[in-house]
């Protein structure tokens, strides 16, 4: 799917969430959130696999194949009944060609259409969703939709005005459509005026009975100045009068209105629309590609506490060792005397850092470094001990979780480039006994796990009686 399109199916989701409840996502959650990126591509992700296994996705990709095939339709019809007015407005040959209703005929719902569509594009604002862009344009939409009426396909509209409802977007493509239908329709008529001219003969006369000649004489002038400076001929004021009393016979006459109705027909038909079509298709592909998902939405909203959550629990990652890791002590002839090093391994991101103390507050020179959730912030707080090995090191965990061999073993690489090392866990915890036992099995001492923090402070600040 398009960029577009994978917005459009979490719109969708989201909907479908926010209306009916949550759906079961737990293992699709977990996949989503190994993957990279931001909460945006996550819950693209999401959406992806929710709306694969809901049926929606399916339904999204049916709904792209039909609204192309309609829109070829929609060519052919546009062309053919363009064809249709041009040989409606000319007629057989039979009778002279009123030259005013024909450029009406031709011209004139056009005109009147373009000019509401610029009206509107200037006075309304954002938010127009669905509701803008041309005639065609809405009416190709609305075709499309009442094509597939199943279940699955029933929230697309809504999702797709959802999704383009808080800028342009859906302004300019639908303006696309329309303007690009509104060029083939007037090309068709242009390509028929032009074969009907060149197979039939044709006589042009305009009739009054109350304007005066020269009232056609400028408007002959008038509306044929720019298809005369594109190289279309014009009647002459001779010849528009002339063309009043009788239909023009003379072979000059009728070329020179031949050409200024064909010539008035592409620039100020047919040019124009391709132009805002172009123009429309331009703005849309801008807008589309700058969307992004409404995030401060509810139903997306519930999910970044799911898909981003603030720390991030490793876990198991690999087979469990025949035993854990102790600490070897590798650099411990290389510590800095008398430095004291504070790290939080995975605690919950509620909790205020650093813990509390007692009143006396941590010893001075104490060097907090901070919380470590991910794994970057462990490889780094390793680097950061190996360059500059403290004399002690306390860890601070949550005796609250239960001690996995991951973490364990961490704290034993940790160690390993201390002095000393201790484990705090504030407060105490439900699982405080599995980690005085997990804290054995790699060689360290339990005897700061639960101890209150004065004790702490003093084994920190180097008070030898201070473990005991």
């Amino acid at each position: 799917m398009s960029p577009l399109e994978a917005r459009w199916l979490a719109e969708l989701v989201r909907r479908r969430e926010e209306r009916d409840g949550p759906l079961e996502d737990a293992q699709v959650n977990a996949a989503a959130l190994a993957a990279d990126g931001d909460l945006e591509n996550r819950i693209l992700r999401r959406a992806e696999a929710l709306g694969a296994r809901e049926g929606w996705r399916d339904a999204l990709l049916r709904w792209r194949g039909r609204a192309r095939l309609m829109l070829l339709a929609a060519a052919v019809l546009a062309l053919l009944a363009g064809f249709g007015a041009a040989a409606g407005v000319l007629g057989d040959g039979s009778r002279p060609v009123n030259v005013v209703w024909a450029v009406g005929g031709l011209l004139g719902v056009h005109l009147a259409s373009l000019v509401l569509w610029l009206l509107w594009t200037a006075l309304a604002g954002r938010g127009q969703g669905l509701s803008a862009g041309g005639l065609f344009g809405r009416l190709w939409l609305r075709l499309v939709a009442l094509a597939d009426r199943s279940a699955a396909a029933a929230d697309l509209p809504g999702a797709l005005g959802g999704l383009l409802g808080r800028g342009r977007a859906a302004a300019w493509g639908l303006g696309a459509v329309s303007h690009g239908l509104w060029a083939l329709l007037l090309g068709g008529a242009a390509l028929g005026v032009l074969v009907l001219l060149a197979t039939r003969r044709y006589g042009f006369v305009w009739e009054t009975t109350i304007l005066p000649a020269d009232a056609f004489v400028a408007f002959a002038a008038w509306l044929g100045a720019l298809p005369g400076v594109l190289g279309f001929p014009v009647p002459d004021a001779a010849t528009v009068a002339a063309s009043g009393e009788q239909a023009m016979q003379a072979e000059a006459g009728r070329r020179a209105w031949a050409g200024w109705l064909l010539g008035s027909l592409l620039v100020y038909g047919v040019l124009p629309r391709v132009v805002l079509a172009a123009g429309c298709a331009l703005l849309w592909r801008r807008a589309t590609a700058a969307l992004e998902l409404d995030l401060s939405r509810p139903g997306y909203a519930r999910l970044r506490f799911r898909l981003q959550p603030a720390s991030e629990r490793l876990g198991v990652s690999d087979p469990a060792p025949a035993g854990l890791p102790a600490p070897q002590r590798h650099t411990a002839h290389a510590v800095v005397d008398g430095e004291a090093v504070l790290l939080g391994l995975e605690l919950d991101a509620a909790e205020p850092w650093p813990p509390a103390c007692d009143e006396a507050g941590w010893p001075a020179g104490l060097h907090d470094g901070g919380r470590l959730d991910s794994r970057e912030q462990r490889h780094a707080a390793l680097a950061a001990l190996a360059g500059r090995p403290p004399q002690r090191l306390l860890v601070v965990v949550d005796a609250r979780q239960t001690p996995d061999r991951g973490s364990l073993g961490f704290i034993a690489e940790l160690a390993d480039h201390a002095g000393e090392a201790r484990v705090w866990a504030p407060g105490g915890g439900a699982r405080a006994a599995q980690w005085a036992a997990g804290l054995e099995r790699i060689g360290l001492s339990a005897d700061l796990l639960s101890a209150a923090p004065a004790s702490v402070r003093a084994w920190l600040a180097g008070d030898s009686g201070a473990s005991t």
